[in-house]
């Protein structure tokens, strides 16, 4: 692992793992910040608290900002000696209350995270003024790209899409991360444990999709997907690029208007920064490590 030290700094408050006694400050901080629905962040915490997972900064007992670091693990080749897990911390929910930001809140709470966990950092920049105005001057480096495919299928196409028959069955949060990670696992692939993979299909669920396992020919595939606006949204699924059109358009639009794949694909030929003027293709920079590497990886399911 590289040794950054461009966090730096002498903080002026301290910083302390969460507790439950804070939890309905945290949550008046993140709706504070973010403007989540009230239902999503108690669903958060409800599954995903954990005080040692949970940085706090504070001034005379006064909470001024905090930020999660959920646990993941990145698979990293290496000459000679195939490859290893490495664990990783996933940056969520990283904020500050307005009146004492430009303290160096944020990047305290980063700094600290990187000594406390021993790992390296992974984080999605909430808008894109941030990657050049915060992320990389703390010395993070931009690894991880999604090309964004938006595919739109009038209903004429889908009554004459040809697809080999496939069973879907309701995939368990078990399930989807041993085919997904069978499927995916190569340098900078990002995994989850159950307990994310868990609840990132929950929302899904919510939102009027769910997760699934497709079955053909002795065959495996999964399919992540939420609706919007009777629109099927696809965030993950381990079917190839050429397959999109055969099975998911007959499996997934009957009820629906259209079907927008909008995911990545974790083959090697998509490990790059694609650059399309397509008004249906693009790839857009998600997330930044810190600690690690430069690299193309693999980042999905992070709870964006």
């Amino acid at each position: 692992m590289i040794s950054c030290r461009k966090i730096s700094g002498k903080d002026s408050f301290e910083i302390r793992y969460g507790s439950q006694l804070k939890i309905p400050q945290l949550k008046k901080l993140w709706k504070e910040c973010f403007a989540d629905e009230d239902a999503y962040i108690s669903d958060f915490f409800d599954a995903m608290y954990a005080d040692e997972q949970v940085l706090v900064a504070e001034e005379n007992g006064v909470l001024m900002g905090a930020s999660f670091f959920l646990p993941g693990n990145i698979w990293l080749e290496q000459p000679g000696t195939g490859g290893k897990w490495q664990p990783v911390r996933y940056v969520y929910a990283l904020a500050v209350w307005p009146q004492f930001r430009g303290r160096g809140v944020a990047a305290g709470l980063l700094r600290r995270a990187h000594e406390l966990y021993h790992a390296p950092l992974i984080a999605e920049p909430a808008e894109e003024g941030l990657i050049g105005g915060f992320y990389e001057p703390l010395g993070f480096l931009s690894d991880f790209y999604l090309k964004k495919e938006i595919r739109t299928i009038p209903q004429y196409d889908i009554r004459a899409a040809q697809a080999e028959e496939w069973k879907w069955t309701p995939a368990k949060a078990e399930q989807y991360c041993s085919i997904r990670d069978a499927r995916f696992q190569k340098h900078g692939y990002v995994s989850w444990p159950q307990q994310h993979v868990a609840f990132a299909i929950r929302q899904h669920s919510n939102s009027g999709g769910g997760a699934y396992v497709l079955h053909a020919s002795g065959r495996e595939e999964v399919i992540l997907y939420f609706v919007e606006n009777q629109d099927v949204i696809v965030t993950e699924t381990t079917l190839s690029e050429k397959e999109w059109l055969q099975v998911l358009a007959p499996g997934l639009t009957a009820q629906y208007n259209r079907l927008v794949v909008s995911c990545a694909v974790a083959d090697s030929a998509n490990r790059q920064i694609v650059s399309s003027a397509a008004a249906d293709s693009a790839t857009r920079l998600v997330g930044m490590s810190y600690g690690l590497r430069p690299m193309n990886g693999y980042l999905n399911l992070s709870l964006d």
